[in-house]
C-alpha cells in the first residue's frame, strides 16, 4: 500500500507539472464573413448573405465578434455604379423603421463594394430619406468596430450613432491620395518673400466615410471613449467643397473621454493632413466637445472645403470645447495642427467650465499655409470665456494655452478671452497677418480682446519662438538676451490689444505689436498698440533691470498711441521700446494711472567712449522712490522711445522732489539724438513719456 500510494503520488506530480507546461492560448478563432449582395431594404436573405438590414439582424442573432475577432460586413456580393449605389433604408418590404443596432464588434467595410473607387468618389451609399422621426443610421452599440468608406445621408436623425467604445471611424486601411507637402511646417514660419502661392493640401482624403445631409448629427458618440475618427466628410458633398449640412452639430462627443479625430497619425509628422477630416457645412457646430475628457485633434478642416480654400462654414462654431471636458488637445507639435475657417461664429470656442485646453498650431480665420482666399470666421478666431475648475497644466500657471497659432481675417477679434475666463496664455502666435508674417489680414476688430473679470491672463511666453527673429531686431542693442517676439499681433482693423472692465492682472510679455514678423518694419494696427481701459495692475513688458528683459515688447508703428490707459490704475509699462506710433508713445486719459507724471529732463551730453550722461528731475509724493527708465531714438521721434538705455531709482525729498543723473553707452553713436523718461511709482503707475532732449556734443 505504501508503494502504491507513493506511485500514485509520483504520477499525479508529473500529470501537474505536465498541466503547468501547457499555455493558455486565447481567442483565435476566425472571424464570421457577412456579406451584402443587395440594395434593397427588405430584410431578406440566407445563411449570412442578404441585404443590410438582414446581414445585421444575421450577425446580432449568431453573437460571434468579439474584439479581437470581429465581425466583418462586407459589400462583396453587390456592384456599385455612379447610377445605382444607394441603400434606401425605410423604402423596401422591410417597412420605414430604422436600421438595428450593431451590437457585436464589427467591421463594415464600403472598399469591399464592387466598383468602390475612392479616386472618383464612386462610395456605397445607405440613405435614410425614408424615414420618419428621430431615425438614426449606423448604431454601434458593441464597440471595437471599424466602419469606412461609406456614404451616410439624409437620415432625420444622426448619421452615425455610436454608444460604446473603441470604434474606428474611417480606418487606414483604404489607399492614399498624393500626400500634402506644405512649404511652411507652422503658422509662425514665413513663407519665402515676395510670397508665392500655395497648392492646396490634397485634393480629398484618401479614405473614410462621407456622412452628411442628416436631420440631427452627422456623429454622434455618447457615454463610449477610445474612439478614431480619420478622413471622413461630415456635412459636405462627396468632393468636400460644397455644403450637405446635417442639421446638428457634424460631430458631438458627449460624455465620452479619449477620443481621437485624426488627420494624420504620430508619428507621421511630416506629412499632415493624411487621413484628415472635413467637418464643415453644418447647421450647428462643427465638432462639439461636451464633458469628454482626453479628446485629441489633429489636422482637420473644420469649415474650410476639402481644398483647403473653399470656405464651408459651419453655422456655429467650428469648433466648441465646453461642459466639465478635460485635457482636449487641438493640435500639437508641428505639424499637427487644425484649420477653422469660415464658420459662422468663432474658429474655436472654448467655454463652460472646460479645464486643460492646450490649442496649438491652429488656423483660425485663414487656409493652412495658403493667404490668398479671405476664409475668415464671422466672430472671433479664437474665443476663450472658460471660468475653470483651478485645474493647470503640469507646474504652468495656465488651464487654457494658446500656442503657435495664427488667427487673422476674423470678423471680429483674432482672439478674445472673455467673461471670467483664468488662467490663459497666448504664446508664439501670429495675429492679424498672413502666413508670410508681414502682409496684413486684419481681423474686424482688435488682435485679442479681453474684458470681463478675467485675470491671471498672459499675452507672451517663454518657449523658443519658431520665427527665428535676430535678437538685435527694431532698435534692440546687439547683444542684448531679448529673444524673438512669443506673438505678432499686428495688421488688425482696431487695437493689438485691448484690455477692458473689470479685466485685471493681464500680462503682456515678448510680443511685437504694429511690426511684421521681423519687428523691424510696419505692419500697423489701426488704433493703439496696447489700449488699457478702466483695467488695473496690468504689467507691459519688464523692468529694464530685470533679469529677464526677453519680456519686453516692441511696440511700433500703430496708427494710434503706443500704449493708451483710460481710467484704469496702477498700470506698470517698462522696459519696451516704443516708437514711430501715430500717437504718443504712452497716453494717459481721465485719470489714467493716477496722472503720474513724467520725469523732467534737462540735459543729455555726449561723453567720452560713447557714453552719453542725462540730467533731470522728477517730482511726486515727498520720500517715495521711482523707477526712472530711459530712452533714445533717431531725429525727429521725441515724445516715444526707440532704443532702451538703462533705468535707475530716484527718491524724492520732503518736498517730492529728487534730481538724478544718468551715464550710459550709446548703442548707435550718431544716430541717437532724442532722449526720453518714464517714471513708474510704487504703486505701479507708469507715466508719459517726458519731453525730449536733444543730445549736446562738446566742442571739438
Amino acid at each position: 500500500m505504501r508503494k502504491s500510494s507513493m506511485g500514485g503520488s509520483g504520477r499525479g506530480r508529473r500529470a501537474r507539472r505536465r498541466w503547468e507546461r501547457l499555455e493558455v492560448l486565447e481567442d483565435r478563432r476566425l472571424p464570421t464573413t457577412f456579406i451584402v449582395n443587395s440594395l434593397a431594404d427588405n430584410g431578406v436573405g440566407s445563411g449570412n448573405a442578404g441585404d443590410l438590414r438582414y446581414v445585421i439582424e444575421r450577425a446580432d442573432a449568431l453573437h460571434t465578434g468579439t474584439a479581437m475577432s470581429p465581425d466583418q460586413i462586407v459589400f462583396s456580393g453587390l456592384t456599385i455604379t455612379p447610377a445605382d449605389h444607394t441603400i434606401r433604408v425605410g423604402s423596401g418590404s422591410a417597412g420605414a423603421v430604422p436600421l438595428p443596432a450593431l451590437t457585436d464588434p464589427a467591421v463594415v467595410d464600403g472598399t469591399s463594394a464592387v466598383g468602390y473607387n475612392n479616386l472618383t468618389g464612386l462610395l456605397l451609399t445607405i440613405d435614410g430619406s425614408a424615414l420618419h422621426g428621430g431615425g438614426n443610421g449606423l448604431i454601434l452599440d458593441g464597440g471595437n468596430s471599424v466602419v469606412e468608406a461609406l456614404q451616410i445621408v439624409d437620415f432625420p436623425g444622426n448619421g452615425l450613432l455610436v454608444r460604446s467604445s473603441g470604434n474606428t471611424i474611417g480606418g487606414s486601411m483604404v489607399g492614399l491620395n498624393a500626400n500634402g507637402d506644405p512649404n511652411n511646417p507652422a503658422g509662425r514660419m514665413t513663407s519665402p518673400l515676395p510670397p508665392s502661392p500655395v497648392s492646396p493640401v490634397v485634393v480629398r482624403p484618401p479614405q473614410g466615410n462621407v456622412i452628411s445631409g442628416n436631420g440631427g448629427d452627422g456623429i454622434l458618440i455618447e457615454g463610449g471613449g477610445s474612439n478614431v475618427l480619420e478622413g471622413n466628410f461630415v456635412g459636405t458633398d462627396i468632393a468636400g467643397t460644397a455644403p450637405q449640412g446635417n442639421g446638428g452639430d457634424g460631430v458631438a462627443l458627449m460624455h465620452s473621454n479619449g477620443d481621437m479625430i485624426y488627420g494624420t497619425t504620430p508619428p507621421d509628422q511630416n506629412n499632415p493632413f493624411v487621413y484628415y477630416n472635413v467637418v464643415s457645412g453644418n447647421r450647428r457646430n462643427g465638432l462639439l466637445v461636451h464633458d469628454s475628457n482626453g479628446t485629441i485633434i489633429y489636422a482637420n478642416f473644420f469649415g474650410l472645403g476639402a481644398d483647403n480654400q473653399t470656405g464651408v462654414g459651419n453655422g456655429g462654431d467650428g469648433v466648441l470645447i465646453n461642459g466639465t471636458s478635460d485635457q482636449t488637445t487641438f493640435g500639437a507639435n508641428i505639424p499637427l495642427g487644425s484649420v477653422a475657417a469660415a464658420n459662422g461664429k468663432n474658429g474655436v470656442e472654448v467655454a463652460g467650465t472646460a479645464t486643460r485646453t492646450i490649442l496649438a498650431n491652429t488656423f483660425a480665420g485663414v487656409a493652412a499655409f495658403n493667404p490668398y482666399t479671405p476664409v475668415g470666421n464671422h466672430r472671433d478666431g479664437i474665443l476663450v470665456r472658460t471660468a475653470g475648475r483651478g485645474a493647470v497644466f503640469g507646474a504652468s500657471k495656465y488651464s487654457t494655452i494658446i500656442l503657435t497659432c495664427q488667427t487673422s481675417g476674423n470678423g471680429r477679434d483674432g482672439i478674445e478671452i472673455a467673461r471670467k475666463a483664468a488662467r490663459v496664455q497666448v504664446s508664439q502666435s501670429v495675429i492679424g497677418l498672413q502666413t508670410n508674417g508681414h502682409t496684413p489680414e486684419a481681423n474686424g476688430y482688435d488682435g485679442i480682446e479681453i474684458h470681463g473679470g478675467t485675470h491671471a491672463i498672459a499675452i507672451g511666453g517663454f518657449e523658443p519662438s519658431v520665427a527665428g527673429v535676430p535678437e538685435s531686431a527694431a532698435g534692440v542693442p546687439t547683444g542684448a538676451a531679448f529673444l524673438e517676439a512669443a506673438n505678432v499681433i499686428s495688421g488688425n482693423r482696431n487695437d493689438g490689444i485691448s484690455i477692458e472692465g473689470c479685466a485685471r492682472g493681464i500680462r503682456v510679455v515678448n510680443s511685437f505689436i504694429g511690426t511684421d514678423i521681423a519687428g523691424t518694419g510696419p505692419a500697423s494696427n489701426g488704433g493703439a498698440g496696447i489700449a488699457i481701459a478702466q483695467s488695473s495692475h496690468d504689467q507691459i513688458g519688464a523692468p529694464i533691470g530685470d533679469s529677464a528683459p526677453r519680456d519686453r515688447n516692441i511696440i511700433a508703428f500703430n496708427a494710434g498711441p503706443g500704449v493708451q490707459v483710460r481710467l484704469g490704475v496702477g498700470n506698470s509699462i517698462l522696459g519696451n521700446p516704443i516708437f514711430s506710433n501715430g500717437g504718443p508713445g504712452i497716453s494717459l486719459l481721465q485719470g489714467g494711472n493716477h496722472g503720474q507724471s513724467a520725469p523732467v529732463l534737462a540735459s543729455a551730453t555726449n561723453a567720452p567712449n560713447g557714453m552719453v550722461q542725462i540730467t533731470g528731475s522728477i517730482s511726486g509724493r515727498p520720500h517715495t522712490t521711482y523707477q526712472v527708465e530711459l530712452f533714445a531714438g533717431p531725429s525727429g521721434s521725441p515724445g516715444q522711445g526707440q532704443t532702451v538705455l538703462g533705468s535707475l531709482a530716484s527718491t524724492t525729498n520732503a518736498r517730492g522732489l529728487a534730481s538724478f543723473t544718468f551715464d550710459g553707452p550709446l548703442t548707435s553713436p550718431g544716430a541717437e539724438t532724442y532722449f526720453t523718461a518714464t517714471a513708474t511709482s510704487s504703486t505701479g503707475d507708469t507715466s508719459m513719456f517726458s519731453r525730449a532732449v536733444v543730445l549736446l556734443r562738446p566742442l571739438a
